[in-house]
C-alpha cells in the first residue's frame, strides 16, 4: 500500500510518521523551509521523549504517473485550490481531505474528478519545533478520532480499505454517514 501525504504539517508529518511505522510504503510532500528541513534532517519525531526519524520519502514535486493508493491532503484551507489544482492531473484514484471546512464537495470533484475525494477530518494535535522535531499526538477517541465518510455516505471498499490502514496504523477513526453534516455540527 502506497500512501502519501501531501503537506507537512503537523498533522501530515504525525500521520507519515505513524502510517511508516505501521510499514507502509509513505512519502511527504513539502515546500519550502519545511522541505529544505525534511531533506536536511529527515521527519524526525518524539515518542515517549525518545527522537526517532521516519523512513519515509520526501518529495518536493509530485509527478502525474506517480500514483499512490490513497493521497491524504493535510494543508490549511487557504491552500486547497492551489493544492487541488496540482492533483488534478495526479492519476491517484484517492484523495483524503483532512481538512476543515464548509466548501460544497462538488466543487472540491469539479477541480480534480468525480470520485476522486474521501472527505476526512484528523484527530491529531501539536507542534513542530524551531529544531524541525515534531511533537504531536493522536486526540483521544473518545473526544476526536479521524472521521470520514464517502461523499454518498454509502460504504465502499475504499472506507474499508481506509479503516484497515488507520487501524493498522493505530489510529483511532470513526466512519460517519454524512461527513459535510458531521463537520457542521462538530
Amino acid at each position: 500500500m502506497r500512501i502519501l501525504i501531501y503537506g507537512a504539517g503537523v498533522i501530515g508529518s504525525l500521520y507519515a510518521a505513524l502510517f511508516a511505522e505501521a510499514g507502509y510504503d509513505t512519502s511527504i510532500y513539502a515546500r519550502g523551509k519545511r522541505l529544505d528541513a525534511l531533506r536536511n534532517n529527515g521527519l524526525l519525531y518524539k515518542k515517549n521523549q525518545e527522537v526517532i526519524k521516519a523512513e519515509i520519502r520526501i518529495l518536493g514535486e509530485l509527478l502525474n504517473d506517480d500514483i499512490y493508493d490513497f493521497v491524504l491532503l493535510t494543508v490549511r484551507e487557504n491552500q486547497l485550490y492551489e493544492v487541488r489544482t496540482e492533483l488534478k492531473n495526479n492519476k491517484s484514484n484517492t484523495i483524503v481531505t483532512m481538512i476543515n471546512s464548509l466548501d460544497s464537495y462538488n466543487k472540491w470533484e469539479n477541480i480534480v474528478g468525480k470520485g476522486r475525494i474521501l472527505p476526512a477530518f484528523p484527530g491529531a494535535g501539536g507542534s513542530i519545533n524551531d529544531d524541525g522535531i515534531l511533537d504531536a499526538a493522536l486526540i483521544s477517541r473518545l473526544i476526536q478520532p479521524t472521521t470520514f465518510a464517502e461523499i454518498s455516505g454509502n460504504k465502499s471498499e475504499r472506507t474499508k480499505q481506509f479503516s484497515e490502514i488507520l487501524r493498522h496504523a493505530h489510529i483511532p477513526y470513526q466512519k460517519v454517514t454524512d461527513i459535510h453534516l458531521w463537520q457542521f455540527w462538530r
